[in-house]
């Protein structure tokens, strides 16, 4: 079986050459489950093979028929997975095409709308993948499996979901091994499943769900230790979506960090909510070598927080930073533009707030409803749903991305509200934020301190490599902040012009 990750190498325009290359993460846990039923499976990440069909050709190579490609779908890769597939089914056409992962699992139907793909596997597919691995290869009808959606005379049928794996623990170590490419940043763990929260605009759930499940302490430990003595990793991420769900586990993990001298080896990076830290936990962690934080406080409102049912406050966010801040931390947050009932000032709000809380790094990122949220849903029924072509639109950090002179237009703009608005405040933001020669200084000469959103080169000869799209990179950005002085200045001239005209005619 053949588990690809398609996901286009431009998916982040010209910033793509200074972000790290991370692990598709459901690809590696599928291939591990596999691997543990003795399945034999290959990877294939469009992310790093400049020839993802030479690579395929020679990986199947060795694999009876019929050949099964299981993609692992992201919204925002809808497109290059479909027509992907799409070449894998002229080249093999008797072979299987299975999409799962996040979009599909949100949207079955769309997705099996297309004829060359077989299955859709909805939720956590580790299970499902190899029943129905093992059904097609037994020759057995696959048809009754849970999890499974399929298409057969027109009609769509949607098997029930089976319920959660609650002992992570069960499931195999995630296979580092298998990513053996250099561009890969192979430092992270994750350590849990699941959120219990409801935010309006978070897809993740779509396939973990809101029960929060975690690993054991001695097995995260170990695999820290597998990182830091195999791959030589000193710095590491946390990928959960929410990792201090669990007092009782974080204790039980900094204590297993402790017995093993972690703490004294290895840093780490993680997110949290505000609502989950006191002063005491986040002592703790960073006594244990937890030494960056990223919180999503998302806005300055505590109206909008509760639109959005973040299910935290304004409040708890400030005090949370106030106290990582005192004790020592690296601290990142975002904030989210363009949230329904949101008005130009909410957005300075955000501004401001980011400023007096002296944040060490800042994304200002816009609303974007991903299908299976309730933001996708809010944003059909108000008509206020824009699809691109196959959601190719779909980029929360679009305004920073884009070529200036080929904008990505919103997904969503909320009531009372323009594009072209939300954009000026977006990137006065930016300007405003990052108007500082220290932050910028970070930004470049310490990139591993923060959550990797920018990296420009940790040595010189990555740097001078660099240099090129640094220098496109600065022009568009030039381009962008003239264009935005430019509308502020002529629309200060019409204000003026108006209130001339008011005072010659009384």
């Amino acid at each position: 079986m053949i588990l690809i990750n398609s996901s286009p190498k431009d998916a982040l325009k010209i910033f793509q050459p200074f972000l790290p290359i991370f692990v598709p993460i459901g690809v590696g846990c599928l291939a591990a489950s596999c691997e543990n039923e003795g399945i034999k499976v290959h990877i294939a990440d469009e992310q790093v093979e400049e020839d993802i069909l030479g690579l395929i050709s020679r990986q199947v190579a060795g694999l009876k028929r019929p050949y099964i490609f299981a993609f692992s779908v992201l919204t925002a890769a809808l497109k290059s997975s479909i027509e992907l597939s799409r070449q894998l089914r002229r080249l093999y056409p008797d072979s299987v095409i299975v999409f799962g992962g996040i979009h599909p699992s949100a949207m079955p139907e769309e997705v099996l709308a297309y004829d060359h793909i077989d299955f859709v596997i909805r939720g956590e597919g580790e299970r499902a993948l190899i029943d129905l691995y093992k059904s097609i290869k037994d020759g057995r009808s696959p048809y009754d499996l849970n999890n499974l959606s399929f298409k057969e005379s027109g009609k769509f049928f949607h098997n029930d979901l089976s319920p959660f794996l609650q002992d992570l623990d069960k499931l195999p170590d995630f296979p580092y091994h298998l990513f053996k490419s250099k561009k890969y940043d192979l430092g992270f763990v994750i350590s849990s499943r699941g959120c219990p929260h409801r935010c309006i605009f978070c897809s993740n759930r779509i396939t973990t769900g809101k029960k929060y499940r975690f690993r054991s302490a001695n097995k995260i430990a170990e695999e820290l230790e597998l990182l830091y003595k195999k791959y030589d990793k000193k710095n590491v991420l946390f990928l959960d979506d929410n990792l201090l769900v669990s007092k009782d586990r974080i204790y039980r993990l900094l204590e297993e960090i402790k017995t093993r001298g972690l703490d004294r080896k290895m840093t780490f990076r993680f997110q949290a909510r505000g609502d989950n830290v006191d002063f005491r936990l986040l002592d703790d962690l960073y006594q244990s070598g937890f030494r960056s934080i990223f919180f999503g406080i998302e806005t300055a409102s505590e109206n909008l927080m509760k639109v959005v049912k973040k299910d935290e406050s304004v409040a708890e966010c400030i005090e949370a930073v106030r106290m990582a801040k005192k004790i020592g931390f690296y601290v990142s947050a975002t904030f989210i533009y363009a949230l329904p009932e949101e008005s130009h000032q909410d957005r300075i709000d955000s501004l401001k707030l980011s400023k007096d809380l002296r944040l060490d790094m800042v994304r200002f990122n816009n609303a974007t409803p991903y299908p299976g949220t309730e933001l996708y849903d809010m944003a059909k029924a108000e008509n206020r749903l824009y699809i691109q072509g196959l959601y190719e639109n779909f980029l929360s950090v679009s305004t920073f991305i884009e070529n200036p002179f080929n904008k990505i237009p919103f997904s969503y703009v909320p009531k009372g509200n323009s594009e072209r608005k939300i954009r000026e405040d977006i990137l006065l933001s930016y300007l405003f934020f990052y108007l500082d020669f220290n932050k910028l200084k970070e930004v470049f000469v310490n990139p591993g301190k923060g959550v990797g959103w920018f990296n420009a080169g940790e040595s010189l000869l990555t740097f001078l490599r660099n240099i090129f799209p640094l220098s496109i990179l600065a022009l568009f950005l030039i381009v962008k902040f003239f264009d935005l002085a430019l509308d502020k200045l002529l629309e200060a001239f019409c204000i003026m012009s108006h209130k001339n005209r008011e005072q010659a005619y009384g």
